[in-house]
């Protein structure tokens, strides 16, 4: 009976969002209703308050590794992987809706990379590339982390350059858990890295750094003053 029950709570809840565009959904139910095509015949419910309470909200959950949802209670491996799949197909969403878009300002820059770093959890280095009337090409993550061999990295961003076709580059990376406020490594760094692509006959027009609380241009920081652009 119990079963029977919830199979007719499932279907009122599919029925429910089919018939409505979710805005006035709440966040626990929408994570109710997406557990239900990986974890069967469970109340779903009550595991989608717990993983909002364990992570704080939404975009937590979905910002979480698969390694952490699974230690909540009741979830499966299906449920983990279907959520971790969700943040991927964002971020591809992400990445290509930019494309043939001009970068020509700050917060057009700023906007597209605090898109594709919503729900990362982990510091990661991606490079924009772009053609010469400053249209999105394409984006490469070039690292994981802060690469430890500058020349490594140029090498990186100069073989993904070449098969853009592009000789402007906008980098960027995050600061998952904490402030956009570009440290001072980051500021040397930038500088050094805008020489060697300099060299390469690459234009390092701006380094986006998207942290927790907003996402920031260091050119329009200042970070690049006495810099020439090649």
């Amino acid at each position: 009976m119990a079963e029977h029950l919830h199979h007719g709570h499932r279907a009122r809840m599919r029925e429910r969002f089919l018939n409505s565009d979710g805005s006035s959904w709440q966040p626990h139910e929408l994570l109710e209703l997406l557990l239900y095509y990986g974890i069967p015949r469970v109340d779903t419910n009550p595991i989608a308050h717990e993983l909002i309470e364990n992570f704080g909200s939404l975009r937590g959950v979905i910002s979480a590794s698969p390694e952490e949802l699974r230690r909540v209670r009741g979830m499966t491996e299906p449920a983990a992987i279907l959520i971790a799949l969700l943040r991927t197909m964002y971020e591809y969403d992400a990445a290509e809706r930019g494309l043939g878009v001009k970068m020509e300002s700050f917060a057009g820059m700023c906007d597209y990379f605090e898109a594709l770093y919503r729900f990362a959890e982990d510091e990661t280095v991606r490079a924009a590339f772009l053609d010469d009337r400053l249209r999105l090409l394409g984006c490469e993550i070039i690292a994981e982390g802060q690469p430890d061999q500058t020349p490594v990295f140029v090498k990186r961003i100069a073989e993904a350059a070449y098969s853009f076709g592009s000789t402007v580059v906008v980098l960027a990376h995050n600061h998952p858990q904490g402030s956009a406020r570009p440290s001072s490594e980051d500021i040397a760094s930038t500088r050094h890295l805008t020489e060697l692509l300099n060299a390469q006959g690459i234009s390092l027009v701006d380094h986006i750094i998207a942290g927790t609380d907003r996402t920031i241009s260091l050119r329009e920081a200042g970070a690049f003053l006495g810099l020439e652009i090649s």
